[in-house]
């Protein structure tokens, strides 16, 4: 029974060893303080991304664990007229090893695991964010973080987004399109944009506007055939206006109908912004409520 044992440890330790030559790291260090501004590139065909705040203003820090039978990831940082643009690519394509084991193999073994993604970005300097994202999981906390601009498209990926601190800069932009995934959000009215826009296609997405917006705002929603729950900020004026058809499934909490889908708030004062809604709804559902 012990000689069982023994060669039953032995063999584990032998399946750990060789799943660990299969996997490498990568660590990345960028110190950006010379530049005027950031620009962010992620397209990221499958893996798990987790990006948040660093505790130094000016350094991009970033590992990356990855399968080595398939891809390495490319990540560079250049610059032009003083703006340092961070360029991160995975795209699961290719097999370097010899030992058969197929990309398909590699994909239904350890999914998006075969890349562990790990950032933490600059909170001292203006940030464009444009990210792209396959298969995986992706947790994003911008709290803190200097946003200028946010261009994501979510793709199969789930998707969790949070800022819980107000955005300090002008922020141009937000645009999300949450393609089939779950979309997830907390805070994002501390972005301090003017615009937000979202796509919603078939997946079903969280959109949380709550935090200390200071400035007048225009929303834009579109929901295909997937599912919208929108939480809009208090002490905020509301304009909402909804277009739907008749396979529509419309909920809305926490505001006045004045006909015609239009909505408004029950309290409208002065020294509030303002946020001007528009949500057009094909074969989805939406449920709408004021914090």
């Amino acid at each position: 029974m012990r000689k069982i044992l023994i060669l039953f440890i032995i063999f584990c330790i032998t399946i750990i060893n060789a799943k660990s030559d299969y996997y490498k790291n990568l660590e990345y260090q960028y110190n950006i303080k010379k530049y005027d501004r950031l620009r962010v590139y992620l397209n990221c065909s499958i893996g798990n991304l987790v990006m948040k705040p660093s505790n130094n203003k000016y350094i991009i820090t970033g590992n990356i664990d990855y399968n080595s039978t398939l891809a390495k990831p490319s990540v560079k940082l250049t610059n032009k007229n003083n703006i340092s643009r961070l360029d991160l690519k995975i795209k699961a394509d290719k097999i370097i090893k010899s030992d058969n084991k197929s990309l398909v193999n590699s994909l239904i073994e350890d999914g998006n695991d075969n890349y562990k993604i790990n950032f933490e970005m600059p909170t001292k300097m203006s940030t464009d964010m444009n990210l792209n994202f396959g298969l995986g999981k992706v947790d994003l906390d911008f709290s803190g973080i200097r946003i200028a601009q946010l261009v994501m498209n979510c793709g199969l990926s789930d998707v969790t987004l949070i800022n819980t601190k107000s955005n300090i800069i002008n922020c141009e932009n937000i645009h999300i399109s949450t393609g089939i995934s779950d979309f997830n959000s907390t805070g994002l009215g501390n972005f301090n944009s003017t615009n937000y826009s979202f796509d919603v296609g078939m997946g079903s997405a969280e959109i949380d506007m709550s935090g200390s917006a200071n400035k007048n705002s225009n929303l834009k929603i579109d929901v295909t055939v997937g599912s919208l729950e929108l939480k809009l900020p208090k002490n905020t004026n509301i304009e909402l206006l909804i277009e739907k058809n008749m396979l529509s499934s419309i909920n809305v909490k926490g505001l006045i109908s004045s006909g015609d889908g239009k909505y408004t708030s029950k309290d409208i004062r002065e020294r509030w912004s303002t946020m001007k809604i528009e949500i057009s709804v094909g074969l989805g559902s939406a449920d709408i409520t004021v914090e």
